[in-house]
């Protein structure tokens, strides 16, 4: 496979950047990432290094010093971040992978919006030594591609493989889906219906309300992480930073220890509450909340966007599980005026990556 590397990645011979121009005048690695080394070593070429988000600290693939990588799929649509120029290439059928990273969405998101299938994969099934680390008790290294086949074949060069758990259900996060456009919301619920005759699988409904907020319980412990990993890099290199990036470090700093502890408390209670309503089943809900925002929104638009799609992405980031987007065609939305892809997603428990590829497999 061709694959399409996130400048996230040390790659021998190259800079990784992470889409900082301070950081692009820095070193070339000596070193592959384990990620990158381990899809060479099964016969993979690397054919780029790719954009990102600054820092990987965005939605929607815009940079303010590199611009906005195409979205083949919706020419007049953002791609996606921060994993945007993976998502780019393979959509543009320039790489068969596209490899990236998932803290807070940037595999799903611009999956979704670029008509992939991208994997959110489990935290810690895939070694992220040789990564710029964001927020590392949620970073992840994820998978995009045109087929689920090739996220299945790239997955299983990059871990360890595990035995799937038994799912009698799925079950429809309806609560999500209420959240998201019209046409996405129906379009999840013709998928959830046809997943689930296609598998042979009930298919019930079931709110994720119940437990902590996950987006107000994510916010404090991402932040703080991210403060903890550029924090003394801000300080000490006084980087060219883009718009709203040195804001959002800046308020990450703020976040204090008593914030953490409330915080961590509540993500365990989150996590038992998932687990509770996912005993023996997989959930099913929208990727993204509408199809792609156009590529002339301002930053408000952008940022009010982001603040609506947290709640489709953060559940899996906070539970530090899987979650596998698949394109479910299109919808014409108010904003653009335009046919864009949307997609809806399997989310699991931790370890449940082959489960969930394999039931990708199944309803395709």
């Amino acid at each position: 496979m061709r694959v399409a590397v996130k400048d996230l990645f040390d790659v021998a011979g190259t800079v990784t950047a992470a889409g900082n121009p301070t950081l692009a005048a820095g070193p070339a690695a000596a070193h592959h990432a384990a990620a990158v080394a381990a899809l060479l070593s099964a016969g993979a070429t690397v054919v780029a290094k790719t954009a990102t988000d600054e820092l990987a600290m965005g939605m929607f693939g815009v940079n303010a010093h590199y611009g906005t990588p195409p979205n083949p799929a919706a020419p007049d649509r953002v791609p996606g971040g921060s994993s945007s120029g993976s998502a780019s290439l393979v959509a543009g059928g320039q790489a068969e992978l596209g490899l990236g990273t998932d803290t807070g969405g940037s595999i799903r998101v611009p999956a979704a919006f670029c008509g992939l299938a991208g994997l959110r994969t489990t935290h810690g099934r895939i070694d992220t030594a040789g990564v710029r680390a964001m927020a590392p008790e949620f970073d992840t290294v994820g998978l995009m591609a045109v087929e689920t086949s090739f996220l299945a074949k790239a997955f299983s060069v990059l871990t360890t493989p595990r035995t799937p758990r038994e799912v009698t259900a799925l079950v429809l996060l309806t609560d999500l889906a209420a959240l998201a456009s019209a046409d996405v919301a129906a379009r999840t619920r013709a998928t959830a219906a046809r997943w689930a005759e296609r598998l042979g699988l009930p298919l019930r409904t079931a709110s994720l309300g119940g437990g902590p907020d996950p987006v107000r319980v994510f916010w404090p412990l991402m932040s703080a992480q991210l403060w903890d990993t550029n924090g003394a890099w801000v300080a000490e290199a006084r980087p060219v930073l883009g718009t709203g990036i040195a804001e959002r470090i800046r308020a990450a700093a703020s976040v204090t220890d008593a914030e953490v502890e409330v915080a961590e408390a509540q993500r365990t209670r989150f996590r038992e509450h998932l687990h509770g309503l996912l005993a023996g089943a997989v959930a099913v809900l929208p990727t993204t909340m509408d199809a792609a925002p156009a590529r002339t929104a301002d930053h408000a638009a952008l940022m009010a966007y982001r603040d609506r799609n947290l709640a489709f992405v953060v559940p899996a980031s906070l539970a530090g599980a899987p979650q596998l987007t698949m394109p479910q065609g299109t919808v014409t939305d108010a904003g653009c005026g335009t046919d864009a892809p949307v997609g809806a997603s399997l989310l699991g428990l931790p370890g449940d990556d082959e489960l969930l590829l394999s039931l990708a497999e199944a309803v395709q």
